[in-house]
């Protein structure tokens, strides 16, 4: 429902050379206890679309994987899809090419192992640097905090994205 709401009232507001498309990859580390005890770190990788909404504030929907590799034998290595609606904080440059901005947003997480996965709500929040290589195109880093709400126990996770964003 929020990547709905966003997407409707982005692309509404937004002219369509606009928006930002984002394509990343990078390393996840697992930090509830849950993850801790049987999953070391993995991997993760995604895409997304981002609009502005009004100045240095955009809107940012992706889709992302989150995979961590298992431990202990006779269990299935964990994964987390993901589909999430974010608010993004652009601060002004910081020089000609860097730009560091601030993210938060909320969605839907499929996780669990090979044949045994959930569908919950969670959060994530992260911060992060723009680095221009061209009028186009800049390079991200962007370390997050991935918090899915668990009946019992929650997940939490941190990903640390490297990736590209370019402007269409």
């Amino acid at each position: 429902m929020i990547l709905g709401i966003l997407a409707v009232f982005g692309f509404a507001a937004a002219p369509a050379t606009a928006q930002t498309v984002y394509l990343h990859g990078g390393a996840g580390f697992p930090s509830s206890s849950g993850l801790n005890d049987a999953y070391k770190a993995g991997f993760n990788a995604g895409v997304g679309i981002g609009f502005p909404i009004v100045s240095q504030l955009e809107g940012v929907i992706r889709g992302n994987l989150d995979r961590f590799e298992n431990d202990l034998p006779g269990f299935g290595n964990f994964a987390s899809w993901s589909a999430t609606g974010n608010l993004k904080l652009n601060a002004p440059m910081a020089s000609r090419r860097a730009m560091p901005y601030a993210l938060a947003g909320g969605g839907i997480f499929r996780l669990g192992t090979e044949n045994a996965y959930e569908t919950e709500a969670g959060l994530q929040f992260g911060a992060g640097l723009n680095i221009r290589t061209s009028p186009r195109a800049s390079l991200l880093v962007e370390p997050n905090y991935v918090l899915v709400f668990r009946e019992g126990q929650d997940t939490q996770y941190f990903p640390v994205r490297v990736g590209a964003a370019i402007n269409l």
